[in-house]
């Protein structure tokens, strides 16, 4: 039996996204009172170091597997085949700690995070449910005795993964579109800040020749990041490949729409990363203007609050 490549669906990209994720959850948890700061952090510690431990272990037994097929498999005696079904054996189980291993990343990002709320469907429910298919493939992988078996069972592993794999990288789009929606209706308030520090400017004299230019430039991306964002929901609102709630129906339907929709996402994130340019060059040309005295206008972004006086 050729060594399988099924594992590389594992992509660290998906690992790496959901990781910081969930740091990011526990950053912002840093507003919060010390004790559940420092309760969230620590889950976090003993989540990644489950991760990072499965996936060493996999990887391990994934190369000793390899190493040991391309050795073993032309010899047909029956010490080598044990020897082979039992480097596979080993593989498969620690391949299937590794899927356990995202499973928890992602449920207690879900479970630890104000973004369980995103997401239209119990996403918790299927995560547990597949890592009850999980348990019950190990079992049938611990008892297997022959080759037939473990081929077997590596296909099914296959199919759990690949679930797996859209799903997480579903909920990860639908967590996004909603930052994106959050962070747009915060940029309108940021363009009623900019025009009304620019028209109190140009009322005493000064020349906005520029700040107009960059508002405008400001409004335009952010009109294109409207457009683009509002493709986007209405390609999820169809979630060609899913089911209403969150199931994998159709890989091949589940792919595309989700090439389709990290296309579209990208797009606007572009148009995001260009208004977010012009609030820099903005509020730069601005600040030449503070000297103390005449207009205040307050300026929040991201969070972030900036007060700036600027002259008669």
């Amino acid at each position: 039996m050729k060594p399988t490549k099924s594992f590389r669906i594992l992509t660290p990209l998906i690992m790496v996204i959901l990781i910081l994720c969930f740091f990011s959850g526990v950053v912002a948890a840093q507003a919060t009172p010390g004790e559940q700061y420092k309760k969230a952090n620590e889950n976090y510690q003993k989540i990644k170091e489950n991760y990072d431990n499965a996936r060493n272990k996999f990887e391990e037994a994934k190369n000793l597997f390899e190493k040991a097929n391309s050795q073993l498999a032309k010899l047909n005696d029956e010490k080598s085949r044990d020897e082979l079904k039992q480097k596979e054996k080993d593989y498969l189980l620690r391949a299937i700690n590794f899927s356990e291993s995202q499973l928890q990343v992602m449920k207690s990002r879900l479970e630890n995070s104000e973004e369980k709320g995103y997401i239209p469907f119990d996403a918790i429910k299927i995560i547990d449910g597949h890592t009850a298919q999980l348990e019950q493939l190990k079992a049938t992988v611990e008892q297997a005795n022959s080759t037939k078996e473990l081929g077997d069972a590596n296909k099914e592993l296959k199919k759990i993964v690949i679930n797996i794999n859209l799903e997480t990288r579903y909920y990860m789009g639908i967590v996004l579109n909603q930052r994106m929606t959050n962070f747009i209706a915060k940029a309108d308030n940021v363009t009623l800040n900019f025009t009304s520090a620019t028209t109190q400017l140009k009322e005493r004299g000064n020349d906005t020749a520029d700040l107009e230019k960059q508002v405008e430039d400001f409004k335009n991306a952010l009109i294109a990041a409207k457009e683009s964002h509002a493709k986007t929901k209405e390609l999820y609102a169809t979630h060609n490949g899913f089911a209403a709630d969150g199931n994998v129906t159709n890989e091949k339907n589940a792919n595309k729409f989700m090439e389709q929709g990290n296309k579209q996402q990208r797009e606007t994130l572009k148009d995001l990363k260009h208004a977010g340019n012009q609030v820099i060059k903005f509020i730069k040309d601005l600040r030449k203007l503070v000297v103390g005295g005449g207009v205040t206008t307050t300026l929040t972004t991201g969070g972030a609050t900036t007060t700036l006086t600027v002259k008669e």
